[in-house]
Order: structure tokens, then C-alpha cells, then sequence
């Protein structure tokens, strides 16, 4: 995870879409104070590790279905535009074990395959939503930017408030819970985590609307659907099927990092204080590190890796933490040894890339070598996320850095074209007249040019 970053242009967008927007810096958030898109690697890959067995078995591809993280306390999830699950961090925080979540994904993914998009057609047209799922759905790929490698808040509504767009109807709700059945008995997973989630959220009937959670509001739980999906479990062999240790670790991994950067630092260091755990360490580690206690974060951090030397998130912190300290060179280390045993992951990438572009921009020809290194290294995060704009970011500035101007200019093009922005045209403009003709960079130029015109950012 990375500290916040501002996006000033993004939250005039979304002004306009009638969102209020908190965008901040380095600032830490209560549980319910901000809403908006989270990007991690280690929490995204566990989210798709979950999903993965569960897609094969529905007959879907998993590379084409987009898993995204919201940061949000409150229990929920949802579809959006067909193939997109979004999981509050709530979620993935009051899950006891890894089969809570994997049922909720499991039922989501029931609505995908039944085709149940959410709110009619009629419904969205007389409404924000498209605006807002829109908006959204644009940040999905906005992560580790300049300042912010691994994980990265884009702070979205106070009030994400899509429950009239993500209601679905009790016959698509039916549709969805049996689906949700087949798959884990496809998967030899069992139901009781699911079946525990569904009675929490049946009990929140008795609650007024502003007491319930997201999810027992627009997925509507009664204690019918509850018995059903007992009854519905009764003759599965997998009952009694439990998560593997190293699910329920990684796991556990996962509500220490999100506590340890979504919370206050002096909160995650009372709720670990007295906890020995490899999650509680992990968690202290980043609250010390927010706290800028960065020779302490870096020895527990140091001391995890004594005992999982081939864990990629803790190099990729240990990185971060340098980084964000002004110490970009000491950073270098952590991050290639990161992407050594996570090659495959943009994320990593991305911070690599920001280290390396954060020593050569002390320029000179001694320095020329690490900026290409960094171009490269944004290259293949974009190849593996092609509309990732911090890559784009950070990519104009090691070609600034390397003195082409305009590749500089066409980079700083796909950044804006990326958000939706307007400048994208601008800069592309700049950019045409000093590449050459027929070059890749120089088509996708033309292409931006020729492409419809966005709002105005200003």
C-alpha cells in the first residue's frame, strides 16, 4: 500500500457528475470518512485467487472479469457493466475466514452469469448512474503513482450511493443464491461461510435502512433465503470442507495491511498491540512507517522477511518505505528483489520504476542508464496493464528526464487520455510534431486526435 495521491482533474470530473470528491494527501481515513478505489497487488491477487476456481467453473475466462477493491467498512460488493465485481474493504475485514468472501463472490458471480445487470435500462437513463459506475469504472486502472508504488487511494464520493442501481429483484437474488451453490460444490468448497454472512445480514432486518448494511439493502435478505440456502447445502460433501492454512494466512495478511493503512497509525498499533502474529507485525510495521518511524518500520519489516524471504509484499513495502522517505536508491534493492518473485505484477513495476526514475533525475550521462532501466520497466507494467495512467505518468517524466521532449509529450497524452481528460488532445498535438511518422507512438498520437472530444476538465 502507498500513501494518498491528489488528482485535482479527477475531482473536477467528478463534481460534474454530481459526486463530491475528497481528494488528500498522506492523510488517514476513519471508516467511513472516504469511499473509492483501492489498488493493491497482494489484496488484488488474493481477491482473483479467490475468484479464479469459482469463474472456471461458471465458464468464464478470469482475465476478462475486472475485480476491484472499494474502500468502504461497510459490508458490501457488486456487479457493474457485466463483468466488473467491486469488494468493499469491509468485506474482506469482517470475513473470519476466506470462504465468507469466496461465497459472496460466488453469488456475485451468479448475477454475471445470469446476466443480471444492474437497475434497468430505463432506471439508468433517468438517473447519475451511469455517471457515477462510469467514473468508477475509470479509475479501476489508476494506481501506484508517483508517490503512491504499491497501493493507492483515489478518495471517490462520500456517497457512493448506488443502491438504486445495484438493486437487483428477488427472482435475479434466487437465481443468483443457487448459482452461488453449484459453484462452491463445483469447487469443493463449502457453504458455511456464505450461509454465516447471509444470517448476519438476515439479522439486519430488524435495523432502520441507515443502520444496515450496503449489502443487505440492495441484495435484500430474508431469513427465507437464508433457510433455503441451508437446505439447498444439506446433501453437499463439502460441508465440512475447510480453506487451507496458507489461504487463511494470506488472508489474515490482508486485514493487517488494509488496517494498517487504512486506519490512524496509533489505532492499528492498539488493535495489534499485545499480537505476535506475522498480520499483526505486518500491520505495526506500516503504522510505524505512516507514523515516519522509518528505521523501526524498516526493522519489522526486516524481521518478517527473516521468516518469508520469498514474499514479494513485504520487499515491495520495504521499498516503499525508502522511497517515500527520500531515500530512492535504498529503495532499489527491495523493489527488484520484488519483482524477481512477482514479475507478473504492474504494481511492482510501476515502484521499481519510480525509484529508479527518483535517482536519475539527478541527471547527467552517469544517470541516463537508469532512466531507460525505468522506461522499460513502465513498459512492461503497461503491457500488463495497458491503461494503468500513474504508468503513463511516470513514463513522461523518465523521457523528460532523457531529454525527448516528445515522447515526454506523447507519454503525458495517454496519462490524460487515461483519466478521459481533454488534455489528452493537447498534449498529443505537441507530441505529433516532434515524433516520427509512422512510429507506433506517432499513430496512437493521431488516434487521440481524431478521437471525440472529452469534457472539460477546467
Amino acid at each position: 500500500m502507498k500513501h494518498w495521491f491528489s488528482l485535482p482533474l479527477l475531482a473536477r470530473k467528478l463534481r460534474l457528475a454530481g459526486i463530491a470528491l475528497l481528494c488528500t494527501l498522506c492523510l488517514p481515513f476513519g471508516a467511513a470518512q472516504a469511499q473509492g478505489v483501492v489498488r493493491d497487488g497482494e489484496i488484488e491477487r488474493l481477491l482473483r485467487d479467490y475468484s479464479k476456481p469459482l469463474l472456471q467453473a461458471a465458464g468464464l475466462v478470469p482475465q476478462r472479469i475486472g475485480i476491484a477493491v472499494i474502500n468502504d467498512r461497510r459490508l458490501n460488493a457488486f456487479v457493474t457493466n457485466g463483468q466488473n465485481m467491486y469488494i468493499h474493504t469491509g468485506l474482506i475485514l469482517e470475513a473470519e475466514e476466506p470462504n465468507m468472501v469466496i461465497g459472496v463472490l460466488a453469488h456475485e458471480i451468479g448475477h454475471i452469469t445470469g446476466g443480471h445487470l444492474a437497475r434497468g435500462s430505463e432506471a439508468r437513463a433517468n438517473s447519475q448512474g451511469p455517471a457515477i459506475i462510469g467514473t468508477i469504472l475509470g479509475l479501476g486502472s489508476i494506481l501506484a503513482g508517483a508517490g503512491d508504488i504499491g497501493i493507492a487511494l483515489i478518495t471517490g464520493s462520500q456517497q457512493i450511493a448506488l443502491r438504486n442501481y445495484l438493486t437487483y429483484n428477488r427472482g435475479q437474488e434466487a437465481a443468483a443464491d443457487n448459482t452461488a451453490l453449484e459453484l462452491l460444490d463445483a469447487t469443493g468448497q463449502s457453504t458455511e461461510g456464505i450461509i454465516g454472512m447471509m444470517d448476519t445480514l438476515a439479522n439486519q432486518e430488524i435495523l432502520s435502512e441507515a443502520y444496515q448494511d450496503p449489502y443487505a439493502r440492495s441484495h435484500p435478505m430474508s431469513r427465507d433465503r437464508v433457510n433455503a440456502y441451508r437446505a439447498g447445502a444439506m446433501g453437499s460433501p463439502y460441508q465440512d470442507a475447510r480453506d487451507s492454512d496458507a489461504l487463511v494466512f494470506r488472508h489474515k495478511m490482508a486485514q493487517g495491511k488494509i488496517y494498517g493503512f487504512l486506519d490512524s497509525p496509533n489505532v492499528t498499533l492498539r488493535r495489534y498491540r499485545n499480537d505476535t502474529s506475522a498480520p499483526a507485525r505486518y500491520a505495526r510495521a506500516i503504522a510505524l512507517y505512516r507514523q515516519g518511524r522509518r528505521e523501526e518500520a524498516v526493522q519489522s519489516v526486516d524481521g518478517l522477511l527473516s521468516d518469508m524471504p520469498d514474499n514479494p509484499w513485504l520487499y515491495e513495502l520495504k521499498g516503499q518505505i525508502y522511497y517515500e522517505t527520500g531515500q530512492a536508491a535504498s529503495g532499489i534493492a527491495p523493489y527488484e528483489k520484488s519483482v524477481e518473485l512477482q514479475p507478473d505484477e504492474p504494481l511492482l513495476l510501476i515502484g521499481l520504476a519510480s525509484c529508479q526514475l527518483g535517482v536519475g533525475q539527478l541527471g547527467g550521462a552517469a544517470h541516463r542508464d537508469i532512466n531507460r532501466q525505468a522506461v522499460r520497466n513502465l513498459k512492461k507494467a503497461l503491457r500488463l496493464d495497458p491503461s494503468n495512467p500513474t504508468a503513463y505518468l511516470q513514463m513522461s517524466k523518465g523521457y523528460g528526464q532523457l531529454g525527448d521532449t516528445a515522447l515526454a509529450q506523447y507519454a503525458l497524452a495517454e496519462y490524460h487520455a487515461a483519466l478521459g481528460s481533454r488534455e489528452a488532445k493537447y498534449h498529443a498535438k505537441r507530441a505529433a510534431k516532434g515524433l516520427k511518422k509512422g512510429s507506433v507512438e506517432y499513430i496512437r498520437t493521431i488516434d487521440i486526435i481524431s478521437g471525440p472530444d472529452k469534457p472539460s476538465s477546467r
